[in-house]
């Protein structure tokens, strides 16, 4: 595992560690870099997927090119790195292929549509169609790779006949503010949609096509980017009853048409990373997979729990929580949201960082917030009532006065939200 690093993936980490319990921010944010060098989707991709002999081997399978064509369609926010590993191990080996993404780039024989991203819109559906169009023309023989990570769902739409994109995104906006988690959206979006749930294989001409999926789902995966290749159903009347919603979905049948789907890395991928690169640091550290579930507020008696029979001065959590906005005018990201009620709690001289590893922390341009032992009273030297903010939803603007937001911009993966705490005794 590297090291050094030639680059910061966090760029504003020098103001982040300037204040505050400074050796503790340092110490965190150096993890949390790292951490992002090390799961970035090309390297993920790269570690997973060989050419040997004409033979293609993903993780333990193996697929004999011989003859057959290769063609390559991706949708997600990891899907340009991971298409750009394909071309650094297939080079022309690959025919063509189609990428549905929100940032640009440009990749030898690939196309790459820019969407926008977390509610699709005309151009979404302009775009997917497109990848309809290029996988019908597909012979049998062909091999199909898929690559599918997390914002999927978003970028790779088209709609049921009886319901526009833009009804489809009020609807999932609605749900959002409600405190929908992402498998209840992804049940939703599955319904509504005519390529999600596996339905996209009734396009797909070729009879080897593989999905290669980077999660960044906290539970099954065949929900990351709402399985697209994952055939699946599922009654959603008493869902949408929970939010508020009453509309009927036409009947459909599940598709019989298979597709291999390996996953490459998830959230516990990461948190495995974290620990290890805390391990050649020389910390003593502790994992909590699946730890972050629920709203931010209803945590902290956990986050308590946990600090009092844990002696690790390294504490990593993964998940993701979900917020309940509801009429709130606020501004901020789970993320945020979590690192300011965690300011609440902290003991003395220990520091915790949350952030989303896409580097999108909600509807913000920040992955998420750092905060420590001391950032309730700067707070109030600021005249800041972080207890008013946080009922109005507006973490983001309160970590931005205390200089305390993370910003990496595009990082390149996206295997959910991480949570890193480290403690030290009094000097």
């Amino acid at each position: 595992m590297d090291k050094i690093h030639q680059s910061k993936m966090i760029k504003n980490i020098a103001t982040l560690k300037n204040h505050g319990r400074k050796e503790l921010r340092g110490e965190i944010l150096s993890i949390a870099d790292s951490l992002l060098h090390e799961i970035n989707a090309r390297k993920i991709v790269k570690e997973n997927v060989h050419l040997e002999n004409n033979v293609l081997k993903i993780k333990d399978e193996e697929y004999p090119l011989d003859s057959h064509r290769i063609f390559v369609v991706g949708f997600g926010k990891a899907a340009v790195p991971m298409a750009q590993a394909l071309w650094d191990i297939l080079g022309n080996k690959i025919t063509a292929g189609i990428i549905n993404s929100p940032f640009p780039s440009r990749i030898p024989l690939f196309k790459i549509n820019v969407v926008p991203h977390p509610f699709p819109d005309k151009r979404t559906v302009a775009a997917s169609q497109e990848i309809i169009d290029f996988v019908r023309k597909l012979k049998e023989e062909d091999i199909l790779l898929c690559l599918i990570s997390g914002g999927a769902s978003a970028l790779f739409e088209i709609p049921i006949p009886g319901i526009s994109i833009e009804e489809e995104s009020k609807i999932i906006k609605l749900m959002m503010r409600r405190g929908a988690d992402i498998i209840e959206l992804n049940k939703v979006r599955i319904a509504l949609s005519q390529v999600k749930g596996g339905k996209f294989l009734r396009f797909i001409r070729a009879k080897n096509c593989i999905s290669l999926i980077i999660s960044d789902v906290i539970g099954p995966p065949q929900f990351v980017g709402s399985g697209p290749t994952y055939p699946q159903k599922y009654e959603i009347d008493k869902l949408l009853e929970k939010y508020g919603l009453h509309f009927q979905i036409p009947e459909y049948e599940i598709s019989e048409s298979k597709a291999e789907n390996i996953v490459l890395a998830d959230n516990t991928y990461a948190l495995e990373i974290a620990f290890q690169i805390a391990k050649d640091k020389g910390y003593e550290a502790k994992i909590f997979p699946e730890f972050l579930r629920g709203d931010p507020q209803t945590l902290l008696n956990k986050f308590s729990r946990v600090m009092e029979k844990n002696t690790e001065k390294i504490l990593i959590f993964g998940g993701e929580t979900t917020v309940n906005v509801g009429n709130a005018l606020g501004k901020g990201g789970r993320n945020q949201e979590l690192a300011l009620y965690l300011a609440k709690l902290l003991p003395p001289y220990s520091c915790f960082l949350c952030m989303g590893t896409d580097g999108i922390d909600g509807p913000t341009d920040a992955a998420g917030g750092i905060v420590d032992d001391l950032t309730l009273k700067r707070a109030e030297q600021m005249n800041i009532d972080v207890e008013k903010e946080l009922e109005n939803h507006n973490s983001y603007h309160v970590l931005y006065a205390l200089k305390d937001l993370i910003f990496t911009g595009y990082t390149g993966t996206n295997l959910a939200d991480i949570c890193i705490g480290i403690r030290a005794k009094a000097p």
